[in-house]
């Protein structure tokens, strides 16, 4: 069996399951994890055959992958974008094609869900990264309905989902194309619902948008900003917003993120990208701070769906080599945080903003009282 710490919440044992006794439950801070009904249970093994995990194969050379700077050509579609909107273009050529796109969208109470779509109009929704991790639901079943039927389907997650994904299917599909990107790590869901209900309580009214990559101070200083019904606009750079501070300083990262098993130069996905973070160091000629991707095309499948939206994409070759020290998620996982868990015991007790300040810089008597905590809850 794979061990709880090593579980990356993907589904895929939940989904494969011949008699549906494995469903995913979620733990004190909201991380789902594979709950067993041993009643129901007829040993037959399929949960741990898929686990994604468990059965790592060998990866291919670091010389089958292509990596390029690109950015969209369309300047409105790249300021609504993370970083250089290569995605709106690729999901696009897909919907066009009446094809299925599935991603991490907001639902109307802002928790993160995995959903698909089928129109141009509803692209929006799965825009922008969202710092929280994703519930996949039944995602994985309704991709394999689509790609049965014959619809062409994108699927785009954390490379622990694409994995998850390929080993419940057990077969390639010429229809399917999937995107990861490179993951810092996937915070707490419950993290999450804590942050929005004290800034529910400080503005006095429901929130009506989130945008965690904001970019009204530029791209390499975006910003939360969320809105109000009231009209109130909350807005922080990633430097000063105490929940972007959390996520960045591992404090709030699901427990396998910090050994993560999917850390390589090699994907599984067809495609990966990621913000280029040091692309002023590397070109920095084409660095202009409106956002700019990081793009690694790692099968021909994906190869070939760039070569055909190529002409929405400036792209510029990068030697990869050249990235990784901007870039260090590529090839190594987070480092857990000394007082990670401190602060998930204390979170919810006091401000946030004071929770996450007491781990960076602790007093004398906050170094006190988090000792007492620890040693009351078994944490040292």
């Amino acid at each position: 069996m794979l061990p709880v710490k090593d579980c990356t919440g993907c589904g895929a044992c939940s989904h494969i399951c011949p008699k549906n006794c494995i469903n995913m439950v979620a733990d004190n801070n909201g991380f789902l994890y594979p709950q067993i009904n041993n009643d129901k249970c007829v040993n037959c093994s399929l949960c741990e055959k898929t686990c994604p995990v468990l059965n790592k194969h060998e990866q291919k050379s670091i010389t089958s992958v292509n990596c390029y700077a690109a950015k969209v050509n369309n300047d409105g579609i790249r300021h609504n974008s993370s970083s250089g909107g290569v995605f709106s273009v690729i999901a696009e050529k897909v919907l066009k094609n009446n094809g299925i796109v599935y991603g991490a969208a907001f639902d109307e109470n802002f928790v993160v869900k995995h959903i698909g779509i089928s129109s141009i109009d509803d692209l929006d929704l799965l825009r922008r990264s969202k710092y929280v991790q994703s519930d996949l639901n039944n995602a994985f079943s309704l991709v394999e309905s689509n790609l049965k039927e014959g619809k062409t389907v994108l699927f785009t997650g954390t490379p622990c989902q694409i994995e998850g994904l390929i080993a419940y299917l057990k077969k390639p599909y010429d229809n399917l194309t999937t995107v990861d990107f490179i993951c810092h790590g996937v915070p707490a869901p419950d993290v999450w619902e804590e942050y929005k209900k004290q800034l529910k309580a400080k503005h006095k009214a429901e929130i009506t948008k989130v945008n965690f990559r904001d970019k009204s101070l530029g791209w390499k200083n975006f910003s939360l900003r969320v809105e109000f019904h009231n009209g109130n606009v909350y807005c922080n750079t990633f430097k000063n917003d105490p929940y972007m501070k959390a996520f960045l300083i591992n404090l709030d990262l699901r427990n396998s993120c910090y050994t993560c098993k999917f850390k390589n130069i090699i994907h599984k996905s067809d495609i990966t990208v990621a913000d280029f973070w040091g692309i002023d160091k590397i070109e920095p000629s084409i660095d202009d701070d409106k956002g700019l991707s990081l793009l690694l095309l790692n099968t021909d499948k994906g190869k070939v769906l760039i070569t055909e939206t190529e002409n929405n994409l400036t792209l510029t070759e990068i030697d990869i080599e050249k990235t990784f020290p901007y870039n260090p998620c590529i090839i190594k996982p987070s480092v857990e945080h000394n007082f990670r868990q401190y602060f998930l015991n204390s979170y919810t007790k006091d401000d946030f903003g004071n929770v996450v300040d007491s781990c960076l810089k602790p007093s004398y008597i906050t170094r006190l009282k988090r000792k007492a905590l620890q040693i009351k809850n078994g944490d040292i």
